[in-house]
């Protein structure tokens, strides 16, 4: 499994400043006016060897399934009784266009977690994502990010008996960053993001999701691919930045300087691009990167 950490302080491996323009940089002084169709909605339909490929190929969950509804300002929870004795539970937060299979997705993360020994609950987060309008369902992950930490405020999962696992997908990476930003004095134990769509260096210090994973979790994981396409051109033409998801922070160069600060201490970025490479198949059994996801649960 490759677990290659990007250097997001600017540097190249021998401490040197690089040579290069950042993807960043050139995107944002590029007066870029299309938007790709499809965006980070479609399917790159890369092939795999075996198992789930593909973002209209997941397990299907039986209708009962656990679910957090962020679809309201009073956010309620449906079949979660299993979390109330669970040492461990992990909530997946779907992306873009994912609300009617949110339960699905989830789904398919449990199956692919219990194939690497992991049979902790999981539970869906449904948030309003389902809107052709990319811009609008962005802008919605700070009211899903905000609902979800009031819910785990409300006491439904006790934080210091149970370790709560956020693992989002896309979009649903920003809503799982949104979160922590909005936590007051509650802490959860990890943070995964799979193919985020976000901003490179939203997580540098002088980004706005900084302050949030330094107070609010153990440990946050940016799990990206620079195979998955829908991230890495995708975002780029729609946001005129690089995704966090594609090539991981890079906080070599800001808005007005040349500096946007460090990662917080507990951030880490992994590159899986030898292990992903379609925006849908982070979290799919025999494919993706759960290995190392369920790896980094420890």
């Amino acid at each position: 499994m490759s677990n290659r950490h990007a250097r997001a302080d600017g540097e190249s491996d021998d401490g040197t400043n690089p040579t290069t323009v950042s993807r960043r940089r050139l995107l944002r002084t590029t007066a870029a006016t299309a938007v790709g169709a499809g965006g980070l909605a479609g399917a790159t339909g890369s092939a795999s060897a075996s198992g789930f490929t593909g973002c209209d190929d997941r397990a299907s969950a039986p209708a009962e399934y656990p679910e957090i509804d962020l679809t309201s300002g009073n956010p309620t929870a449906s079949n979660v009784d299993a979390i109330a004795d669970a040492d461990e539970v992990v909530i997946f937060v779907h992306g873009w266009l994912g609300l009617e299979t949110s339960t699905d997705q989830a789904a398919t993360l449990e199956h692919a977690l219990e194939a690497n020994d992991y049979d902790e609950p999981v539970v869906a987060a449904s948030w309003e994502a389902d809107t052709p309008n990319y811009w609008r369902a962005e802008g919605t992950t700070e009211t899903a990010g905000n609902r979800l930490a009031s819910w785990l405020e409300a006491g439904r999962v006790d934080l210091e008996e149970t370790t709560v696992r956020l693992v989002g997908h896309s979009l649903g990476g920003r809503v799982c960053l949104e979160t922590l930003t909005a936590l007051d004095d509650a802490t959860v134990g990890t943070v995964t993001l799979v193919g985020t769509a976000a901003d490179d260096d939203s997580v540098c210090t002088d980004g706005e999701y900084a302050s949030g994973i330094d107070t609010s979790a153990e440990a946050v994981f940016n799990y990206h691919s620079e195979a998955d396409d829908n991230v890495c051109y995708g975002y780029d033409i729609q946001s005129l930045s690089s995704g966090l998801g594609c090539g991981g922070a890079d906080c070599s160069s800001g808005w007005i300087t040349d500096d946007s600060g460090t990662t917080p201490e507990h951030y880490t970025d992994v590159d899986v691009t030898d292990d992903v490479d379609d925006h849908c198949d982070y979290i799919k059994p025999d494919v993706g990167c759960v290995p190392q996801l369920r790896a980094d649960f420890e």
